[in-house]
């Protein structure tokens, strides 16, 4: 369709008319176009083609140039900007007509993260702007997908674990692709055991797992003696909890002055889960 140029097309036919009232009558006098616009920004692929041709004598050739004339009245990968076209009769009349292959706005999309630098499992806010403002968007996609619930919106919230780059692509009605990406680094949450406890104390007498933020909960964590007999275990517990861990005591004993070697595994919030390892000495 070419909405536009039908009223060039209007002006062009009256203009060539009556400006050249002297060609004879038996020559072209006006043509009707279909213009195709270029897809999307910067392709090649719009597209010129004559549909009708009033007045004149068959056969019709046509060109796009003004010296190559053939019989195609199609003219393809045109890149957006002006054309003349040029349509010459058997008798070789010839009505030349300036054109306009449009395109649209070019589409683009920029990401932004709330953060640069972040702690593992700390949430990252990304957020998408489109321009044009008035794109017609029907995908939206974020990468890596496993972070995100519902990648199809522009504002996302995820929860990296190590060093990320986050990218998105949306693809407009007319199916054209813009993309963009953000890099997020990603440090380990500080996680702290301790390495000696002290039972008979008041405030060194547990030992258990100490973090930050990032971490979700202590999914296991073991206490073994020299002998490899277990001495403590629990699962599925909060960090930064003295009294979650183990206090010293086994069958409600105390246990003997020493090293006890000890195994955690720490999950992190976005679902991760690392393990760790070390000693620890009881002392009194």
């Amino acid at each position: 369709m070419i909405r536009p140029c039908l009223l060039r097309t209007a002006f062009a036919v009256v203009f060539l008319f009556y400006g050249f009232a002297n060609i004879s009558a038996n020559c072209v006098d006006s043509m009707l176009l279909h213009i195709q616009p270029v897809q999307c920004y910067g392709l090649r692929n719009g597209l010129v083609r004559v549909d009708s041709v009033f007045g004149g004598e068959k056969p019709f050739y046509y060109s796009i140039d003004g010296f190559t004339f053939s019989t195609r009245p199609e003219f393809d990968r045109l890149w957006a900007g002006s054309y003349t076209v040029y349509v010459r009769d058997a008798s070789g009349c010839v009505l030349s007509w300036e054109v306009e292959v449009p395109q649209p706005d070019e589409l683009l999309v920029a990401v932004t993260a709330d953060v640069t630098s972040v702690e593992a499992g700390i949430p990252v806010h990304l957020r998408a702007d489109v321009w044009p403002d008035d794109a017609d968007i029907k995908i939206i996609d974020w990468r890596p997908p496993f972070l995100f619930d519902a990648p199809n919106a522009l504002e996302q919230t995820a929860y990296p674990s190590v060093t990320t780059t986050f990218a998105v692509e949306v693809l407009d009605k007319n199916d054209c692709v813009a993309r963009d990406q953000v890099t997020v680094e990603v440090t380990r949450t500080s996680v702290y055991f301790p390495n000696v406890i002290k039972p008979t104390s008041n405030s060194d007498d547990y030992f258990t797992v100490f973090a930050g933020e990032g971490v979700r909960q202590i999914v296991q964590m073991q206490v073994y003696a020299r002998t490899g007999e277990m001495v403590f275990q629990r699962q599925n517990f909060q960090p930064n909890d003295p009294v979650k861990g183990w206090n010293g005591r086994h069958k409600n004993r105390k246990v003997q002055a020493g090293a006890y070697v000890w195994v955690a595994v720490v999950e992190y919030l976005d679902g991760t889960q690392r393990q760790f390892s070390g000693a620890v000495t009881v002392v009194y």
